[in-house]
């Protein structure tokens, strides 16, 4: 998999919601009358992990869902992508070729690790209105760095927001470069 486009729109699918967030609201998307639980709970390896800030939509240049969750965790920053094609239901594998699947961005204490998809799967049970829930789980092998494998699972359950234009590629790009220079 191309590690770096994906953890290009993955960083980018951060700055387009929090921009999407401070700057919008759409009325055409319909919205849920409640509001969801925001919870992934995941298994790397041996360790288990919950996460409580979460978010998830829908991009429509890129016909990709999003799910990102951020942690800190023993002096570490965690940020958990997952990336799945269309805004539906059922069960998709990970695919290189589409920049779909579960990417870890590890920084911190431990240095900068990127865990990125070797093989898995992912099974949305829920994709509903705006304001309502995505949720599913994952299954896979993630590889480091390192080219070491590390098993991954977990499940996830996320409020979804108003669908975005794009998730961009040009400010990805920019941000890519920025931790690049961060990391020399």
């Amino acid at each position: 998999m191309n590690r770096t486009k994906m953890l290009r729109q993955s960083l980018l699918i951060l700055l387009t919601v929090i921009s999407f967030f401070a700057c919008s609201k759409k009325s055409d998307n319909p919205v849920a009358p409640t509001t969801p639980s925001t919870e992934l709970k995941l298994t790397l390896g041996s360790q288990q992990l919950t996460f409580s800030q979460g978010i998830g939509g829908y991009a429509i240049q890129e016909n990709v869902t999003y799910v990102q969750f951020t942690k800190a965790e023993a002096g570490d920053t965690l940020i958990f992508f997952l990336l799945t094609s269309g805004k539906q239901t059922g069960n998709q594998p990970w695919d290189s070729n589409q920049d779909t699947g579960v990417l870890l961005f590890q920084y911190g204490n431990s240095g900068t690790i990127i865990y990125s998809p070797s093989q898995g799967s992912t099974n949305l049970t829920s994709y509903g209105n705006v304001g309502s829930s995505i949720a599913g789980s994952f299954s896979g092998t993630l590889v480091d760095d390192n080219q070491s494998q590390i098993s991954v699972s977990g499940n996830f359950s996320v409020q979804r927001s108003a669908d975005v234009n794009t998730i961009g590629k040009k400010i990805s790009n920019d941000i890519l470069n920025l931790i690049q220079l961060v990391e020399m």
